[in-house]
Formats: C-alpha cells, structure tokens, sequence
C-alpha cells in the first residue's frame, strides 16, 4: 500500500551543517567570515529545499534455502539478500521509504560550481544531503510513533546498495514503493534523480513480552 506524506518543512540544524561540512570533526574553530557565510547560504538554500516522501507498507514472509535467501511480499516482489533476511528474522511487514528534496538546491550548487565558486557549492551540496537525512529522519519517527503504538518494533533502515542487498535491485524497490509520484528517477549508474534522494527499508516486529 502507498502512503503519501507531506513534509510542508525541513529545517537543517546549523551544528549538522558544520559537521557535513567537517568542521566540528576537526575541532576547527571559525572565522567569522567563514561562519557568516555558512549561516548565509544556510539560509538561502534552506527556501530550496521542497521535501517529498512517499512510503509503502506490506506483509512479509521469509524463505531461507540452499538457492537464495528471499523476503517474499504479499503483493509477489521479492528481495533477495541473506543480510536482510538476518535483520528482518523476526519481522511480519515492512516499510519502504523513498524521499527527496527536489532538484532546486543542487542545480544553484552547479551554477556555484559553473562561476568556480566552490566553497559556496559545497556547503549547498552538504545542505541538500543534510536536508535529505533530516526528511528520512521525520518519516523514519512517524513509522515509529504508529508502531509503537499498536505494540511494535522496527529494526535499523537499510538501503538498496548495503551488504549483499544489489544496488540495481532499488529500481524495483522503488516501483514498488512508488518513487515516480514524487519525481525519483533512475539513470543508467542506478543513481537517483534528483540527486538528494533517499531510499531505504524498515522492519516491523512483534515487541517481546516478558
């Protein structure tokens, strides 16, 4: 089932920013110069930031053989991937998760990069991927709350391209999530269009009772 949810807003933390950008890793203390146009391009790319999500949930079933080791949805798709059977052992359904921020922030960062100004390119690029995590970040904790709620579980997110999990199996993936309603495309490298895109899953579980 296809769920769209509206994101009307996603701030970007100014502390996550500093760390994408490296800066708190390296204790590197700021000018103010430099941290004046951080917070200005902070501000500016912020207004480009236009989230989508759209998630699809479903029950599951797993098939361990001598073959492959298999999810099995309801609907016929399969994944096949022995890591993701390991994280998903316990679990009845899963969430897919897509999300993007839309191409706006990235196509200013190559007008930045077409004037060879690199220091602003590079900080709307740590914008968009910050934005993107945040946005996956909000879905990830609405799942959570519902599920919590009827007494449930959810493991860690995976995404398509980790452990044994192919990389060309997000084509797939995010059909089956419905990734085309918000604008995600694949190229021929199985890279996602817009770039600041995310694509993950999640599993749901029973919580154990004493």
């Amino acid at each position: 089932m296809l769920i769209m949810l509206k994101i009307l807003t996603v701030e970007v933390p100014y502390n996550k920013l500093l760390a994408r950008l490296g800066y708190l890793q390296t204790k590197t203390k700021l000018d103010e110069k430099t941290a004046g146009l951080i917070r200005e391009n902070l501000n500016l790319s912020q207004k480009l930031v236009k989230p989508q999500t759209a998630v699809a949930f479903e029950n599951i079933t797993i098939s361990g053989g001598k073959v492959s080791d298999e999810i099995l949805f309801e609907s016929g798709y399969k994944i096949r991937s022995s890591n993701l059977m390991v994280l998903l052992r316990d679990c009845f359904k899963v969430y897919g998760i897509s999300v993007t921020i839309g191409g706006l922030l990235e196509r200013r960062r190559d007008v930045f990069l077409k004037k060879k100004e690199t220091f602003n390119a590079l900080i709307s690029d740590a914008v968009g991927s910050v934005a993107a995590e945040e946005t996956i970040d909000l879905v990830n904790a609405q799942i959570k709350s519902y599920e919590e709620k009827n007494g449930n579980i959810l493991t860690r997110r995976y995404s398509p391209g980790y452990g044994d999990w192919s990389l060309e199996d997000n084509k797939h993936f995010l059909d089956w999530i419905g990734a085309k309603h918000i604008g995600i495309k694949l190229n021929e490298f199985c890279q996602m269009n817009p770039e600041k895109s995310i694509s993950a899953l999640i599993g749901v579980a029973k919580r154990k009772t004493e």
